[in-house]
């Protein structure tokens, strides 16, 4: 089992060696300048290795599933309405933060180690263990699992397995079973996302992911007040942001295509354009980028929060603050170890999500002023999404910056169909 696992993740996935075998070629102008255009295939050895990934994953989240809704999400019932002591009270978060956060942490690492994991891409894939999984067991904790998932051990593990999320009927309680329709609509949203990837990559790739140019490069922090205004940063910034956006749109879908054929149960769009159709910073973050996460931060951080605190605006900045910290976690992992110990953080995840937590506790706190529901009723829509967006855009590079600079969209750019085109 371990010689078949290491050869199945033998490819390192690094060199980009397509350009010697190109599907077809095309010369076309440009600005007066012949090019040769290749087409490109993607690195199909990611696939494969992606769908034994999404297995052992699935199967470890399978197995801390079953422990976690016996030790949390059943006790949590029970507790309810019997008091046994302080020590039966200490018990859940004595597994919680001291077995199973710790465990969800530490496994992808051993796991990328022992299969040397060198793309990044791949790499990311084996994270939305911790990223998930860690929310999903201090909403269990706290008690705010959704019901439909803690009406029976069956629904949970369905639930806790799956990287990112089931779909689930809230009437009969139970997991939505797939129909010819959705498959068919779920494809065609995934053939778009990998058309829309095309263009935005191979064009973004060539310019090194800055279209624009600026004073300082788009992963830098040295920008000035000025700079980070300037039109061309923020260009810079939303073009990248889209390319991150689409990603993880296709990537996700992509992934639970895998568990609608092997569970037989829907799952729900991760993304759902936000760079275009958001007409609030809550709106944005709260029901359309990377919902799957949403829902754990909610449930696992803000809820609890307010429970204890009963303020609105204190749960926002400290669901903020522990998003981004998530965020470091992943970094680090991720660019360290592929880095040889260059990575070093500077807490700009932190930084981008601590902001992003002061703005929506500003919309809280203004968002009801005449001017903002005249701008709400009278601006077109687009005008909005432009306004929402240059709120966060001027630091976007925070958030972005470590995947241009380390190497994670250039591993992306190796397993997607590219166009890549050099002078004649």
């Amino acid at each position: 089992m371990s010689s078949l696992l290491k050869d199945i993740f033998a490819e390192k996935l690094i060199d980009d060696d397509r350009i010697d075998n190109p599907l077809f070629t095309f010369d076309v102008p440009v600005f007066g300048v012949s090019k040769t255009c290749s087409f490109l295939p993607p690195k199909f050895a990611f696939y494969y290795q992606l769908v034994v990934l999404v297995v052992l994953q699935s199967a470890f989240n399978a197995i801390l599933g079953y422990f976690v809704y016996k030790f949390l999400v059943e006790r949590s019932s029970t507790t309810k309405t019997k008091d046994n002591g302080a020590m039966t009270a200490l018990t859940p978060h004595l597994f919680a933060y001291g077995v199973a956060i710790p465990l969800v942490a530490m496994e992808p690492i051993y796991m990328m180690e022992y299969l040397d994991i060198k793309n990044v891409g791949l790499g990311m894939a084996f994270l939305a263990t911790p990223i998930n999984l860690s929310l999903r067991i201090a909403e269990a904790l706290y008690g705010f699992v959704p019901i439909p998932m803690k009406e029976n051990l069956f629904n949970y593990i369905i639930y806790f397995s799956c990287f990112f999320g089931i779909d689930f009927d809230t009437v009969t309680k139970t997991p939505k079973r797939i129909s010819s329709n959705f498959i068919s609509k779920r494809l065609k949203a995934i053939g778009r996302e990998y058309v829309l990837m095309l263009f935005l990559i191979s064009i973004l790739h060539h310019y090194d992911y800055e279209f624009f140019d600026t004073k300082h490069h788009a992963y830098g922090t040295e920008h000035s007040f000025h700079d980070l205004f300037s039109w061309q940063h923020l260009l810079n910034n939303y073009l990248v942001a889209i390319l991150l956006s689409i990603s993880l749109s296709q990537s996700s879908m992509g992934v639970c295509i895998l568990y609608n054929f092997f569970y037989g149960f829907e799952t729900y769009e991760v993304v759902q354009n936000p760079m275009l159709k958001s007409k609030s910073v809550s709106e944005f973050w709260g029901k359309r980028w990377n919902q799957s996460v949403h829902k754990g931060l909610k449930n696992g951080v803000y809820k609890p929060t307010l429970q204890y605190t009963s303020s609105k605006i204190l749960g926002a900045v400290v669901t903020f603050a522990v998003s981004g910290i998530i965020h470091e976690y992943v970094n680090f992992v991720l660019f360290y170890r592929n880095g040889s110990g260059q990575f070093s953080s500077g807490w700009n995840q932190v930084i981008f999500f601590g902001w992003n937590g002061i703005l929506l506790a500003l919309e809280y706190c203004i968002g009801h002023w005449a001017i903002f529901k005249w701008m709400s009723r009278n601006l077109p829509q687009f005008v909005i999404t432009a306004l929402v967006l240059t709120c966060a855009l001027p630091l976007a590079h925070l958030f972005t910056g470590d995947y241009i600079q380390h190497g994670w969209f250039d591993a992306v750019y190796i397993v997607e169909f590219v166009v890549e085109c050099r002078d004649s």
